[in-house]
């Protein structure tokens, strides 16, 4: 699993210190920052998973730090701390920064690191779905296009099957002709076989629900039926 990576916000070294020890044992890549100004410089040019950022701080508070951070990353998670029963700072915080959650000051370390983490494994969870989603919309997209190329295949080698059979079936055809056409019928068959083959994969089973363990790899599956076409015409 890839490295989180979180961003620290506060104007006193001592809670940058004190926040970065909370993760001390947690396999977390963490930046700290002193004011909204260098965080919002180190954003522009990071990926960060998680900001937590202090409210009270000179010159951009954490409300005004967050609502230009939620335009440069806004997939990442916010969160503010604030200070005992700043209520109507919180609600700015939510509306205009739209942060995730908030602690008052002075917080639990336990309960803020549970917090931090349960909040990245939400959002990983979330990516989960979008891939999985992803994932099925790609598979629906393979399986239409095997179904109409497979269609059209089918009927021009049923008429090329029909053809030569007919011709097979003439006494009067010459024996140099009818070598030919017994190696196209055979070609024939083969096209035939290789259909069976993309058919198949038009029943793979694919999770329709999200979180699944049971998702298919459709490249390999794809990669299998290349091998057995390959193997069917050597």
């Amino acid at each position: 699993m890839d490295i989180s990576h979180l961003l620290f916000v506060d104007d006193e070294p001592n809670v940058l210190r004190s926040l970065n020890r909370i993760f001390i044992n947690d396999n977390f890549e963490i930046e700290l920052a002193t004011d909204g100004e260098e965080a919002l410089e180190y954003l522009k040019s990071n990926k960060v998973d998680l900001i937590l950022s202090d409210h009270n701080m000179p010159g951009m508070t954490g409300v005004e730090f967050f609502q230009k951070a939620k335009d440069i990353q806004p997939d990442s998670i916010r969160m503010l701390i604030t200070g005992r029963g700043d209520l109507q700072i919180a609600l700015q915080a939510i509306n205009k920064g739209h942060i995730y959650q908030y602690f008052d000051k002075p917080w639990e370390d336990d309960d803020l690191r549970i917090s931090v983490i349960r909040a990245l494994e939400f959002v990983q969870a979330q990516q989960k779905m979008r891939d999985q989603e992803n994932e099925i919309e790609r598979y629906k997209s393979y399986r239409q296009t095997i179904v109409t190329v497979s269609h059209y295949i089918n009927n021009f080698n049923c008429g090329l099957m029909m053809s030569v059979e007919g011709v097979l079936g003439s006494k009067e055809l010459p024996e140099k002709a009818r070598v030919f056409a017994t190696s196209a019928l055979r070609g024939a068959e083969k096209i035939s076989e290789v259909l069976r083959i993309l058919n198949q994969l038009q029943d793979l089973k694919i999770a329709d629900y999200p979180m699944s363990d049971g998702m298919i790899d459709i490249d390999d599956e794809v990669q299998k039926a290349v091998e057995r076409i390959e193997k069917n015409n050597a």
